[in-house]
Formats: C-alpha cells, sequence, structure tokens
C-alpha cells in the first residue's frame, strides 16, 4: 500500500517536469519573438544580401584571375623573347665558328 508521501513524491515530479516543459516553450515563444522582432532585415532582404555578397566573391575572384593570366602572359612573352634571343646568338656563334673553320 501506497502512503501519502510517496504520492506526493509521484505528483511532485509530475509537475516539475511539466512546468520545466512550459518553461521551456514559454522561453521559445520568447525567443522567436524577440528575433523576429529585432530582427534587422527581412528574409527576403538577407537572401538578397547573402547573394550578393556570393556574387562580389565570384567577381573578385575572376578579377584575381584575370590580372594573374595577363601578368604570367607578360612573364612567358619576356621569356619567349629571351630564349629567342639566346638561340639567335647561339646561331650567330656557331655562323661565325663556321665561317672561321672554312
Amino acid at each position: 500500500m501506497e502512503n501519502q508521501s510517496d504520492v506526493r513524491e509521484s505528483t511532485r515530479s509530475n509537475d516539475d517536469s511539466s512546468s520545466a516543459f512550459t518553461y521551456l516553450i514559454a522561453g521559445m515563444g520568447i525567443g522567436a519573438a524577440l528575433s523576429i522582432l529585432l530582427a534587422p532585415r527581412s528574409g527576403v532582404e538577407t537572401r538578397q544580401w547573402f547573394a550578393n555578397k556570393c556574387l562580389d566573391g565570384l567577381e573578385t575572384a575572376n578579377k584575381s584571375v584575370r590580372d594573374t593570366r595577363r601578368h604570367m602572359k607578360v612573364v612567358l612573352d619576356h621569356g619567349q623573347q629571351k630564349v629567342t634571343e639566346a638561340v639567335e646568338a647561339a646561331r650567330e656563334a656557331v655562323g661565325s665558328l663556321d665561317d672561321s673553320a672554312t
């Protein structure tokens, strides 16, 4: 047979868990209301801002790629010119050796 203290304890634990659940739901409701009231932008504005930032990032990356390509073209053209000059100098040196050998 249950005594009265056992009945009170089971009732108290049920009350504690239901009040904790009530506080949880109330806290979630208050948090949601505050986030809606204090949000700096609407959802549409936030998505638009995010899309603009992504597009700005892509534009910056594309600009960097274009600048790097231009720079590499200048470096390669300069290198090719040096190689061409070296080959011409070698041909002249070989030609002058052939002329002096004959």
